[in-house]
Formats: structure tokens, C-alpha cells, sequence
């Protein structure tokens, strides 16, 4: 028999999700031109549960930055939390990210402490918007954004859309608007893939500020209109999936766990 009451309160929490974006590049991911596969990649994303994070890798790269860590102490703290289905591609990055600094050498001293920005998609709708880690070379601010994924999915319009978030939540600060700022991504490389069999193929991808033209008013609106009406088309399948599950429930005189009260905890106030 199906647990009527704990599929309804997953759907719930679901719903829930969808008023509270993820970070600048995974919500760029599923924002699309056109309404119907925007509301599938939001809902895909809603629904999943992805294996592991990068938390523990970014950690190591952070201390680096910050620290002037090792690669054989970054590994160590790219290894010591986090899902262990993820240490591989932490330790990975993690090497990745130090194979790239023994030609780029970044500054380890004096960072700079910030505040986690946020890029308004709406009035109650916000995008969390922050670096990794911000150092400071020739006398300015270099913010420096760091992305784990082993592969980089974005289309051009997502590519302007991130810099975009980026200019408007950050790079417009005062601090920042004469910063040099780098979007550091290490995909893995079919060349490298092929070459190096069981090693790992991850290479830099780097992002600098003027890489990619910002989008203009119009076509800034034209995305946020499409997410918001995305966003509504999920919520909209999502209490029907809801409705179904409480008809169901009714024809088989299920007992209904989840009452007005229970169901008010998980929407936004």
C-alpha cells in the first residue's frame, strides 16, 4: 500500500524548495528560452537528490587560497567529510585546482572578509550570489568563484546570464567594480579522457570578467519572466501530483496525516 501521507509531505517539501533558488551556477542550469523545459529542469532539480557535493573539495581550495595549504593537507580535507560516494571527484578537483595554481600561483595572504550576496529574481525570490574566496593582488580585489561540476552543461545564454548574476549581486558593489574577478570551472577533457586512461582529466576552464557580453534589461527580464512562469507551471504539476494523492486517499479511505496545519509549515511566509 502506498504511504499516502509521507508522498504528500515529500511533495510538500518539494513545493517548498521551489521558493528558495539554488546558488548562482546551479540556477543558471536550468534556466532555458522557453518556458516548458525550464519548468522540467526546475522540477528535476526539486525532485532530486544529488549523490554528493563539492562542499568538502571547495573547503580545501578555500584554505589554499586562504591558508596557503599544501595539496597533500587540501586532499586530507577534501577527504574528511562529505558523502564518500563523492571523494573521488573532491580529490580530483582538488588536484585539479593546484595542477592550474603551480602556473597561476595565487596570492595566500591577507584575504578579505565579505558578505554572501543575493541576485533578486523577485520581490520573495533570491538568488544566493558569493565567491569562494576573495584575495587581494596589485592592489585590488579579486573575487574568485569556483565551480566543481566534472562537466559544464551551460548553453551561451546561460553563460551571459551567470556573469550577469555576478555583475548585479556582486561586481556592482563599490569594492568590486574595478575587481578583476575569475569564474574557475575544471571540467573533465574528452582529449585528456582519451589519453589518460584512470587518470584524472579534469582542466581548467577559466571565466574572466568581459569573457562573455552581459545581457542587456530586455533580455535579463526576458529570463526572469521565463523562470518565474516556469516556476509556477512546476508548482502547478506539483499540487496536482498532491490533489491526486489526496483523491486516492479519499477512494481508499486512507486515514489523511497531513492536516491543514501540518501542510501551512511548508509554505513560505
Amino acid at each position: 500500500m502506498i504511504e499516502y501521507s509521507a508522498e504528500i509531505v515529500k511533495r510538500l517539501k518539494i513545493l517548498r524548495k521551489l521558493d528558495f533558488p539554488p546558488a548562482g551556477p546551479n540556477w543558471v542550469r536550468f534556466i532555458f528560452d522557453d518556458v516548458r523545459p525550464t519548468a522540467k529542469a526546475i522540477l528535476s532539480f526539486a525532485k532530486g537528490q544529488p549523490a554528493f557535493g563539492y562542499q568538502p573539495g571547495y573547503r580545501a581550495i578555500k584554505d589554499r587560497l586562504e591558508l596557503g595549504i599544501g595539496l597533500d593537507a587540501a586532499i586530507k580535507v577534501a577527504a574528511s567529510k562529505g558523502a564518500p560516494a563523492g571523494r573521488v571527484q573532491n580529490k580530483q578537483l582538488v588536484e585539479a585546482f593546484f595542477d592550474y595554481d603551480e602556473t597561476r600561483r595565487y596570492s595566500s595572504s591577507n584575504p578579505i572578509e565579505f558578505e554572501k550576496e543575493f541576485f533578486r529574481v523577485s520581490r520573495d525570490v533570491l538568488v544566493p550570489v558569493a565567491p569562494l574566496s576573495i584575495i587581494r593582488e596589485k592592489g585590488k580585489f579579486v573575487p574568485l568563484f569556483v565551480c566543481g561540476w566534472a562537466n559544464n552543461p551551460l548553453r551561451l545564454l546561460q553563460r551571459r546570464l551567470l556573469m550577469t548574476v555576478y555583475e548585479d549581486a556582486f561586481f556592482s558593489l563599490t569594492d568590486y567594480q574595478a575587481s578583476p574577478g575569475e569564474v574557475l570551472f575544471f571540467p573533465q577533457s574528452e582529449a585528456r579522457k582519451q589519453e589518460e586512461a584512470n587518470e584524472n582529466c579534469r582542466e581548467i576552464e577559466l571565466w574572466r570578467r568581459g569573457d562573455y557580453d552581459l545581457l542587456s534589461k530586455a533580455e535579463l527580464s526576458d529570463c526572469v519572466e521565463i523562470f518565474a512562469l516556469a516556476r509556477e507551471q512546476a508548482r502547478s504539476i506539483l499540487q496536482s501530483e498532491i490533489d491526486e494523492l489526496r483523491n486516492r486517499m479519499k477512494a481508499e479511505n486512507a486515514v489523511d496525516e497531513v492536516g491543514p496545519s501540518l501542510e501551512d509549515l511548508f509554505h513560505k511566509k
